[in-house]
C-alpha cells in the first residue's frame, strides 16, 4: 500500500541473466509475486524448458546479447517491451566463474553493464535499476574495521584479479548514476553466495568435501549468504521505493573453519605459496573450481559487512541459515 493506503501499482520487470543459477530463481519469484505484472526475461542463451509453462501474457523470453548495442536499441523499440510497459531492470548478467577470464568476459561484464543501464536511462520510462554486484569490491586489509560499510574502501589494486576488478568497474558505473533524477539506481553488495550450483568464493571452497585447504596461521570471520536470502533482497530492491547501496549477508557468522567443520570437510593449513601451487594443480585436474589468486585476501582477512542500511532502509534482514547437505 502507498503512504495514502492506496495500492501501488505492480511492477513491470525486465530481469537480464535469466539462466543463471539466481537469475532462474529470481525469475520464478517474480513471475509468482502478485504485485508484478508483466516479467521479461533476457538471455543470451534459447529459452530454457523451464520457461515453458509460463503464462504467455504475464511472461515473455527474449534471446537477447546486450553487447550488441543495435540489438539491445531495436529490443527497446520492439513491441514485445512496448506492450510490457517496463518500469523496472534488474541486471544478473555477469560471468560468476573466476577460470572465465579474457576481454570476451571483461566486455560482458562491464561493458554489458553500462550499455544496459545507459539505455535504461536514455529511453525515460524505466523508474529503477537494480544490480547485483559483490563484496568482492572491498579492499581486504588486517586494518579495516571489523565490519566493512557501504562508504568503505573499493579494491582498486593494479594487480588484483580480473574477477575483482570487472565487479569494481561495474559497481562504479552505476554508482555514477546514483544521483540521476530519472532512475533509481539498487546496489546489491551480497556477501559470498551458498546454493546448489552457485558460483561464488565460499561455495566453490567448500563444496570440497573431502578436504580443505586454508592459509596456515590465519582463519578469518566470514559470513556467507544462502541464496534464498540473495533473492528475497532482490525481491526487496524491486518493491522498496528506496536508492543507493546495500551490503547484504546471511545470519551465520563464523571462523572460516568452522565452515569447514559443517561441510563434513577435513582441513590442511599450508604457507599461502604452498597453497596456491595445491590450488593451480586442483584445478588443472578439475577437482575444484575454487580460485585463490580471484581473491588470495579473503583467506587471510575477515570481510564481514555492515548491513545497517539494508535493514534500515530496504527492509532486509536475511532468514534463512547455511546449511550443508
Amino acid at each position: 500500500m502507498g503512504a495514502n493506503g492506496e495500492r501501488e501499482p505492480k511492477k513491470n520487470v525486465l530481469l537480464t541473466g535469466a539462466t543463471g543459477t539466481i537469475g532462474r530463481q529470481v525469475a520464478q519469484t517474480l513471475y509468482h509475486d502478485p504485485n508484478v505484472g508483466r516479467l521479461v526475461c533476457v538471455a543470451r542463451d534459447s529459452e530454457p524448458y523451464y520457461f515453458h509453462d509460463y503464462d504467455r501474457i504475464r511472461f515473455q523470453f527474449k534471446q537477447l546479447d546486450i553487447l550488441k548495442a543495435r540489438e539491445l536499441h531495436n529490443f527497446v523499440l520492439s513491441a514485445l517491451f512496448r506492450e510490457a510497459s517496463i518500469d523496472t531492470v534488474v541486471h544478473l548478467a555477469f560471468v560468476n566463474r573466476p577460470r572465465d577470464q579474457g576481454l570476451a568476459t571483461h566486455t560482458l561484464n562491464v561493458e554489458g553493464t553500462k550499455n544496459l543501464l545507459y539505455k535504461c536511462i536514455e529511453i525515460g520510462h524505466i523508474r529503477k535499476f537494480v544490480f547485483q554486484s559483490s563484496d568482492a569490491v572491498y579492499k581486504l586489509r588486517p586494518s579495516n574495521p571489523a565490519l566493512l560499510d557501504e562508504e568503505a574502501d573499493l579494491n582498486f589494486d593494479h594487480d588484483a584479479s580480473q574477477y575483482v576488478k570487472d565487479r569494481v568497474d561495474a559497481d562504479m558505473i552505476c554508482r555514477s548514476q546514483l544521483l540521476n533524477p530519472g532512475v533509481r539506481i539498487i546496489i546489491l553488495r551480497p556477501s559470498s553466495i551458498i546454493g546448489r550450483n552457485v558460483h561464488s568464493r565460499w561455495n566453490a571452497l567448500l563444496e570440497n568435501h573431502r578436504l580443505i585447504f586454508k592459509v596456515l596461521g590465519f582463519d578469518p570471520m566470514i559470513c556467507p549468504i544462502h541464496a534464498n536470502d540473495v533473492i528475497r533482497a532482490i525481491q526487496h530492491a524491486v518493491h522498496r521505493d528506496v536508492q543507493g547501496v546495500f551490503n547484504i549477508t546471511g545470519l551465520d557468522w563464523a571462523p572460516l573453519s568452522t565452515f569447514i567443520r559443517l561441510a563434513g570437510a577435513n582441513r590442511l593449513s599450508l604457507p599461502a605459496l604452498a597453497l596456491r601451487a595445491v590450488n593451480g594443480l586442483q584445478q588443472a585436474l578439475r577437482l575444484t573450481q575454487y580460485d585463490y589468486d580471484d581473491q588470495p585476501e579473503a583467506m587471510r582477512h575477515a570481510c564481514l559487512l555492515d548491513t545497517t542500511r539494508a535493514r534500515d532502509v530496504l527492509g532486509f534482514t536475511p532468514q534463512y541459515h547455511i546449511k550443508f547437505a
